[in-house]
């Protein structure tokens, strides 16, 4: 802000005089500093109206004195006259008109103060209808921000400041300016892109740039610049740093619209599972997370990083531009997904996970139901998740695989029971006597009975089978041609031996 010498020589009551250097009229005046110092020089730091009466100022001096007042830069020189000096002296005339530094004349009448409060008073004004230009046009780029996003933005911070803005989205390359041509400040960003969090302002004769980055979730994502023919007035560079927060929180709106989505998607989810809401009710909240033919599919992890695990799934569901509904109790994670998805689609979402994470998740995917049908789809997740070990982290429920029954961990109690008195007696046999009656009794089941493609399997003889089965009925006391019995031999030897 500053004050022309046109407007101070206008000030009724100060009777101020223009009487030299007419070329220097045009300069604005930033302060206003009476001295009687011959060699001001050390105190100025360039713009000021430098007051004077040349008390101690010799005639034949004066030209020295404007020569040095010149090179300090000041904006004008006034000279109040019928004290020290009658008369403005001629050598100082001359040097202001050589140097073109506006002289002024105060008459005795006029005090160094009157000159002084004029000037502060109108820089008072300046700095007031500022901060009001700058509160109003706060408020317009805010509404702006409702009317057209961040285009409004830069529009409305463009023509308040008399600037070129543009705003550089770093992920699409997009360039959004005004006016149109300030769109070329793109090439100058990446001269000046900031290393951090803070702004970088380049200036030169005629030009100042500023450039701001804008983070979003703690990553930048876009900068803006701003270009004046001048230097940019602290009250503009709130208006800067304000739209920087608008454009931020523009660009967040997404996340927070999904959090909230997420957010009431996932309570739904938990009323729909507790059997607290009918499933009716639940698909008009549900529908964008079902599938084909409203399909859905669970899946339950269960990880002590929970959180963190839950955030993954986020960020990759996010990135296919689709909802997270998830519930978390404890270390499990019940997780609704489409019908479609597959074991490899999960799999796919948990790739960021790192090691430590990786190794502590147990997992279950049950096959695709109705919506109606989300309890027996967590009670296959469930299962599945039982079967989950470290060579398979995520297991999928299929009961046409033959794993449902052992996926139980009720079933597996009493499957482990029953293995206790059969597996173990004929295991304990082989080891005494060197036979192989386990590996015969499972291959002859697994063959439901059929004693060429058993016999096969272990690479024996038919009779050699036959011999083995009849002892091994011999030692367990059983009739294998029962076909509960070969059922349950062959679920208890499903839990108490590995495959061969």
């Amino acid at each position: 802000m500053s004050v022309g010498i046109a407007w101070l020589l206008r000030q009724p009551g100060l009777g101020l005089a223009l009487r030299g250097g007419l070329a220097g009229k045009d300069r604005q005046i930033g302060f206003v500093q009476p001295t009687e110092l011959l060699d001001p020089r050390p105190w100025l730091s360039g713009g000021e109206l430098v007051l004077t009466t040349g008390l101690g100022l010799q005639p034949e001096e004066g030209g020295d004195y404007v020569r040095r007042l010149a090179e300090a830069d000041v904006a004008a020189l006034g000279f109040g006259t019928g004290l020290s000096h009658e008369r403005i002296p001629p050598a100082v005339l001359e040097a202001a008109d050589a140097v073109g530094l506006a002289l002024l004349e105060v008459p005795y009448t006029t005090p160094f103060a009157a000159v002084s409060r004029a000037v502060t008073a109108r820089l008072a004004e300046q700095q007031y209808e500022l901060v009001r230009r700058a509160a109003d046009t706060q408020v317009r780029i805010t509404r702006a921000v409702l009317r057209g996003g961040v285009p409004a933005i830069v529009r409305e911070l463009a023509v308040a400041t008399h600037t070129a803005v543009a705003y550089l989205d770093e992920r699409t390359g997009e360039v959004v300016a005004h006016p149109e041509a300030a769109a070329e400040l793109a090439e100058h960003i990446s001269e000046l892109r900031p290393d951090g969090a803070g702004s970088v302002t380049a200036s030169r004769p005629g030009r100042t740039l500023t450039v701001q980055p804008v983070t979003h979730a703690g990553v930048v994502s876009g900068y803006l610049a701003v270009q004046a023919d001048r230097p940019l007035e602290n009250v503009e560079l709130v208006l800067i740093g304000h739209a920087v927060s608008l454009v931020t929180l523009e660009l967040d709106k997404p996340r927070r619209l999904r959090a909230e989505r997420n957010a009431l998607g996932a309570k739904v989810f938990g009323l729909l599972v507790a059997g607290v809401l009918d499933s009716g009710d639940a698909a008009e909240y549900l529908a964008d997370a079902a599938g084909a033919r409203s399909r859905i599919r669970i899946l339950q992890l269960h990880t002590p990083a929970a959180a963190d695990v839950r955030r993954v799934l986020d960020a990759g569901l996010g990135a296919r531009q689709r909802p997270l509904y998830a519930r978390s109790e404890d270390e499990a994670l019940t997780v609704l997904l489409r019908g479609e998805d597959t074991l490899s689609d999960v799999t796919a979402l948990l790739a960021d996970l790192s090691p430590p994470q990786a190794r502590t998740l147990r997992g279950g995917l049950s096959a695709a139901h109705r919506l109606a049908d989300t309890r027996r789809a967590l009670e296959q997740a469930e299962h599945a998740v039982a079967a989950a070990d470290a060579a398979r982290r995520i297991v999928e429920f299929d009961a046409t695989h033959g794993t449902a029954l052992l996926a139980s961990p009720a079933v597996r109690a009493v499957l482990e029971s029953v293995a206790a008195s059969t597996v173990s007696a004929l295991a304990d046999y082989d080891r005494g006597r060197g036979t192989r009656l386990v590996a015969s009794l499972r291959a002859f089941l697994e063959a439901n009975g059929q004693w060429e493609a058993a016999a096969t399997a272990l690479e024996i003889h038919r009779h050699t089978l036959r011999s083995r089965i009849a002892k091994a009925e011999q030692v367990l006391g059983v009739d294998l041609g029962d076909a509960r019995v070969r059922a349950e031999l062959l679920l208890a030897l499903l839990i108490g031996e590995p495959a061969p």
